[in-house]
């Protein structure tokens, strides 16, 4: 995975069927898995190591709702849809693998379809899929299929 993160982009129509992107990676904390757990998803094997050994996990997990925060934080955080994005209105989200404490997650994106708006000509719908790979030995852990609105 390449290191440079893309430029942001400029219009909906910067984009074509089949593009990847690669926006580096994030690193999932224990203690971020955590604060994250009790605030918002606190079942045994996200907060409690004992819990966690003995679920079907074998060790604390991150939960997966962090996991698709932690990535889509970071891929907004690169400015990459900032001066286009009109919102989105669907993530189909599956998490295959579970995130243990220390994983480092490499974040990509591909374009899988572009529909320009015949009502609205100043925009259109992509639908991009984004993965999350364990950087350790490129497991999947996250896949969103993501629908944005974005400006043209």
């Amino acid at each position: 995975m390449s290191t440079t993160l893309p430029a942001p982009l400029r219009s909906f129509d910067d984009l074509s069927v089949g593009q990847e992107f690669g926006f580096g990676s994030i690193r999932m904390e224990r203690e971020e898995i955590l604060d994250f757990a009790r605030r918002y998803d606190p079942q045994p094997f996200h907060l409690d190591e004992a819990a966690a050994g003995a679920s079907i996990f074998g060790g604390l997990i991150a939960s997966g709702l962090h996991t698709q925060a932690a990535a889509f934080g970071h891929i907004i955080r690169t400015g990459w849809v900032k001066d286009v994005s009109l919102g989105g209105t669907e993530q189909v989200v599956r998490w295959p693998a579970p995130v243990r404490p220390g994983d480092e997650i490499g974040l990509t994106a591909r374009v899988e379809e572009l529909i320009p708006s015949r009502s609205k000509p100043d925009r259109g719908v992509a639908k991009i899929r984004y993965i999350g790979r364990r950087v350790s030995d490129g497991t999947v852990v996250l896949d969103i299929l993501g629908t944005h609105f974005l400006k043209r």
